[in-house]
């Protein structure tokens, strides 16, 4: 069994080799705490942030990881703005007006707490959450009102109902499947950024442990 500095040094080769992380640029700080690993820093996006763990929690012997990643946010905005910003998503959101939620923003990472009526309202406000530009960090805690079995095929509901709502993606082309809480996207998108969107917005929804993106970029005349 590997040590524990030996794990350090896979990740570390992980982050540069596989997600392309340039740590003199981002620098990200790996320690072991027991058969832990904490793993703090800023990357470029929720799929190196989400990727990151992932690849942590894989390494032999380590029993758990320690999330302090942040996500370099797509705009600089202050924390009443995020917190504005957030409040005002989550007011004119239909599916989420009867809902009790609260707002927490610390230096852009933001707490969600409070009941929902389902596990789609409680992904769905974690999503819109992430869609504020200026947010580093997610932390979902809301409760489900009245507690359901969390299945595949609601993560895949639950996922539509983002892509519907995502204005930056055309999701009349594009199917979702969820097996294992891996997400695959398959079917065709009219770029590389609706491509990516729609990526992007299978990490945000929580509960989801991979994405795997078959997602074909067709261009149209």
């Amino acid at each position: 069994m590997p040590n524990q500095p030996d794990n350090v040094k896979r990740l570390r080769a992980a982050l540069t080799n596989t997600l392309k992380i340039d740590l003199r640029v981002n620098p990200i700080e790996i320690k072991t705490k027991g058969d832990a690993l904490l793993i703090e820093g800023t990357v470029g996006g929720i799929r190196q942030k989400k990727r990151a763990l992932l690849i942590a929690l894989s390494l032999e012997g380590i029993s758990g990881v320690i999330d302090r990643l942040r996500v370099l946010p797509a705009s600089h905005m202050g924390d009443r703005e995020i917190a504005a910003h957030i409040g005002d998503a989550f007011t004119q959101e239909p599916m989420l007006n009867s809902s009790k939620i609260t707002l927490e923003v610390s230096n852009g990472e933001v707490d969600i707490e409070g009941k929902v009526s389902s596990l789609t309202h409680k992904r769905l406000a974690g999503v819109l959450a992430w869609w504020v530009p200026g947010v580093a960090e997610v932390i979902n805690s809301l409760e489900v009102e009245h507690p359901e079995e969390d299945r595949a095929n609601e993560v895949t509901d639950a996922l539509r109902i983002v892509l519907e709502k995502d204005r930056l993606v055309d999701e009349s082309s594009i199917k979702v499947t969820t097996e294992d809480w891996v997400v695959r996207l398959s079917g065709a998108v009219k770029s590389e950024e609706q491509r990516e969107a729609a990526e992007n917005d299978a990490w945000y929804v929580w509960g989801v442990n991979d994405v795997i993106n078959e997602l074909e970029v067709v261009n149209v005349l």
